[in-house]
């Protein structure tokens, strides 16, 4: 049985060992427990892998004692005909895997050692797509108009993840006035918590000027929510409406792969590194 106690900041999951849990029920705990966290990202996606294995076997639970081997050597199969790249697979079990060593350090069941055999390697993934100093500057002087306001938004969110030297949209969408100081734009990023300062430029305050509001502190009008699962929710769906007209300018732009925020991660890091704002404008 799994028992929950909860307060204003924390969920705190127990389990007695003289009953059985199954594995789906301990491993929606741990969905559970880590979105308690504030980590709703990787919430979304653990709870995707185990939706996929549920999937997979047909029923909504499996007791521990038949999590084994041969289960685990059926699960790669069965993702395999379904046409899934062999680092999605790898991501698919290696959760599970990580999963089921939880409960193991939990002592709801001894180790059978079910991924032993089972191939969870990456396969090393080709060169990363950035865009080129040429490209970069086409897509900036391209002339949207007032008439695709949100194909302007997507650009200049993807203009200033390139300016910021790769910025992720999630942090781009929690900047508010309070990040920038004496002429410089100070953040922590969500991936490392470490502190980061570059230097506010002139382009970076005309992209927020074109979409700036008086009813929110923040640069982008995208957070309108104090809940940080709201917030996150809201992240999600502008970053996904983003990468959807991004997709259409790169067609505009004959860009010879889709075009997404990621694609300005990487155009910073391999395209321009070692150069300043100014070689792109």
């Amino acid at each position: 049985m799994i028992n929950e106690q909860t307060n204003t900041r924390t969920t705190t999951v127990t389990y007695s060992r003289r009953q059985s849990v199954g594995f789906i029920a301990y491993a929606r705990s741990r969905v559970d427990k880590i979105q308690a966290e504030g980590r709703y990202d990787a919430a979304h996606k653990l709870n995707a892998y185990i939706s996929r294995f549920v999937a997979f076997l047909g029923k909504n639970e499996i007791p521990f004692k038949d999590f084994d081997a041969l289960l685990m050597h059926n699960y790669r199969t069965w993702l395999e005909n379904r046409k899934l790249g062999r680092n999605t697979i790898s991501l698919y079990i290696r959760n599970l895997k990580r999963v089921y060593q939880l409960a193991v350090d939990d002592g709801l069941t001894k180790q059978r050692y079910p991924f032993k055999g089972v191939d969870v390697s990456y396969r090393i993934k080709k060169e990363k797509n950035g865009l080129t100093l040429d490209e970069i500057k086409r897509l900036r002087g391209l002339d949207l108009g007032a008439l695709h306001p949100s194909l302007s938004f997507a650009r200049d969110i993807f203009l200033f993840s390139v300016f910021t030297h790769g910025m992720t949209g999630g942090d781009i969408f929690h900047l508010t006035k309070d990040n920038i100081r004496d002429g410089q734009l100070v953040y922590r990023p969500k991936s490392t918590g470490r502190e980061v300062t570059l230097l506010w430029e002139p382009i970076l305050q005309e992209i927020v000027d074109r979409h700036a509001r008086p009813d929110t502190p923040y640069l982008f009008p995208v957070i309108t929510s104090s809940d940080p699962h709201e917030q996150w929710k809201q992240h999600c769906a502008t970053l996904h409406n983003i990468n959807r007209n991004l997709k259409k300018i790169g067609q505009m732009l004959d860009i010879p792969f889709p075009l997404t925020m990621t694609v300005a991660h990487h155009s910073w890091e391999s395209m321009t590194r070692g150069l300043t704002v100014g070689n792109l404008l």
